[in-house]
């Protein structure tokens, strides 16, 4: 009787793949689709006739319950990937109908083909607005509102900021469109608007499909627990039971998470505050040249409670974007200055640039918006070529040098202007040259010779659209000593410079001599004082020694005349 059972289960399964199958049927193959799954309806019934593996009848190893019923599923996931795509039909049926509890009854496929002809497409919609209100919070109240009134309800709202929010409701899938529109009827602007559409119907008639499978199987697994023979099938059968009851459950849920969606569409509107209007200020159009920095600054007066702003700089030639947050008021009441930045346009050739600046501000006030332009003219600045000469020059002392040069005029430039400096510390010589003059000459005298030569620079300086260009070139001078007055091949008057020279020199040198006897007298006298002292002393010692030879000559003389008088 255990065996019969299952036979009875497989049949069940096979009918309903059979089922399945029919219910993706389409248009004029829907006959000869199911024509051709009868002839395998017969098979699988014969099939099932057979002595099952495991009974007296057929031995062989035994196979569980849900062994069997998975091996039917896999033929049914089969015949589903084989099947035609389903046509549409009208209102889903109810998933809550159970098998019968005194048995099965197995449909034949022209049954399971006329109920799942019911159902139509499943459709689930989805909406996401973004607008821009007066109001964040009577906004988000009017908004669940209108959800409420055409049949549907909040699902979550968020207020992160003062300045924004969010809010979705689910509507009745037929009331979306008209849901959107009291929508666009409430913002200021509509900033974006997206509708999207999924089809699952294929995989609602599929889990539909599994569900009264599943159903019929639970209800023949309970006629099988009652008939089971002994405790260790009882057994084998509640596990069989408890497995599939899970799998209910989880194909029911997502049929009615199916079911919910497609009745109720859900809509997320977010929020943001309309901006007040700020009077922003870039600045004048500028004139620059490529490759120099040029620094922008825009003024604004923000509305009264409107205190954090940030603003961003875009250059127009491709640079990324930059943004500063910092500022300051000015002198001006209400009025205040971004931060400066700095930019350098490498490349003239697509000037003007169109150098834009948008601001925003947010505070207890509300949010606030203001933006400018202003035009970025760049261009190469002309360059001067400046030549002075071979930059050597030689030049008598106390004679007049002359110089000149010369340098080219590119087309644009206007108050050109010269200056000379002569290097020897004299005022430079300056002047501005009319228009049309290349050749600047100038005349100085360098009274005063050296040994290294003079440098003389001159600098070319002018002003273009580009801004101001500019050259020096320098010129190295050497002055010679003057010659005087020449006879004979001498110069007397160097001559006589020379001898005034040596002469003041031994003037200089007698005075500076008398003033050290002035100063050192005092010394110079005891120095004086003591040679004398030291002289007459050793003269004295001198007249001393004399007179003691002398005396000693007369003694000896005298002794020896005694001695000759005593010889007769």
């Amino acid at each position: 009787m255990f065996g019969n059972g299952l036979r009875t289960a497989l049949g069940i399964l096979a009918a309903l793949a059979f089922a399945l199958a029919a219910g993706c049927g389409e248009g004029s193959d829907e006959s000869a689709y199911y024509e051709s799954r009868a002839v395998a309806s017969d098979e699988t019934f014969a099939a099932m006739d057979a002595p099952m593996a495991g009974n007296p009848g057929n031995p062989g190893p035994s196979m569980s319950v849900m062994e069997v019923v998975r091996e039917v599923e896999v033929e049914m996931v089969d015949a589903i990937i084989d099947a035609p795509p389903a046509q549409p039909t009208p209102a889903p049926m109810s998933m809550t109908a159970a098998a019968p509890a005194g048995g099965v009854d197995i449909p034949a496929p022209e049954d399971i083909r006329a109920r799942y002809a019911s159902v139509q497409r499943v459709i689930v919609r989805t909406a996401r607005v973004d607008l821009v209100v007066d109001a964040i919070q009577p906004s988000l109240d009017a908004i669940g509102q209108a959800a409420e009134g055409a049949g549907g309800w909040v699902v979550s709202t968020n207020r992160a900021s003062k300045h924004s929010g969010t809010i979705s409701v689910r509507v009745p899938a037929a009331e979306l469109d008209d849901f959107i529109e009291t929508l666009r009827g409430m913002a200021a602007e509509v900033i974006s608007e997206t509708t999207d559409s999924q089809d699952v119907t294929d995989e609602y008639v599929d889990l539909r499909s599994r569900m009264d499978g599943m159903l019929a199987t639970q209800a023949r697994l309970l006629e099988f627990l009652d008939l089971a023979p002994d405790a260790r099938q009882a057994l084998e059968v509640q596990r069989d039971l408890s497995e599939l009851q899970l799998e209910i459950e989880r194909v029911s849920g997502r049929i009615k998470l199916l079911e919910e969606t497609s009745a109720f569409s859900l809509a997320t509107v977010n929020l943001t505050l309309a901006a007040q209007d700020m009077r922003v200020d870039a600045g004048p159009d500028r004139t620059e040249a490529a490759g120099r920095p040029i620094r922008f600054r825009a003024t604004f007066a923000p509305p009264a409670g409107v205190t954090d702003f940030s603003a961003t700089w875009d250059f127009g030639d491709g640079s990324p974007p930059v943004t500063v947050y910092r500022d300051a008021p000015t002198t001006t009441d209400g009025e205040r200055v971004t931060e400066t930045v700095t930019h350098f346009y490498e490349d003239p050739t697509d000037s003007p640039f169109i150098v834009s600046v948008a601001l925003s501000g947010t505070g207890e006030g509300g949010v606030a918006e203001g933006e400018d332009t202003l035009i970025a003219s760049v261009s190469r600045i002309p360059q001067i070529q400046l030549y002075a000469g071979d930059g050597w020059l030689e030049v008598e002392q106390n004679d007049e040098a002359l110089f000149a040069a010369s340098f080219t005029r590119p087309e644009g430039l206007r108050n050109v202007r010269y200056e000379w400096d002569f290097g020897d510390g004299s005022p430079p010589s300056t002047g501005e040259l009319p228009e049309g003059v290349t050749r600047i000459e100038a005349a100085h005298i360098y009274p005063d010779y050296r040994d290294i030569p003079y440098t003389a620079r001159l600098a070319v300086t002018a002003d273009s659209d580009a801004g101001m260009t500019s050259a020096t070139a320098e010129v190295s001078v050497s002055v010679r000593r003057e010659r005087g007055f020449i006879v004979a091949g001498y110069d007397l008057g160097e001559t006589f410079k020379t001898a005034v020279r040596a002469l003041s020199v031994a003037v200089q040198g007698a005075g500076t001599l008398l003033v050290w006897a002035v100063v050192f007298s005092p010394i110079i006298a005891a120095l004086g004082a003591a040679v004398w002292l030291i002289i007459r002393l050793d003269a004295r010692a001198r007249a001393r020694r004399l007179a003691a030879m002398e005396a000693r000559r007369d003694a000896e003389s005298a002794a020896a005349n005694r001695d000759g008088e005593a010889v007769p």
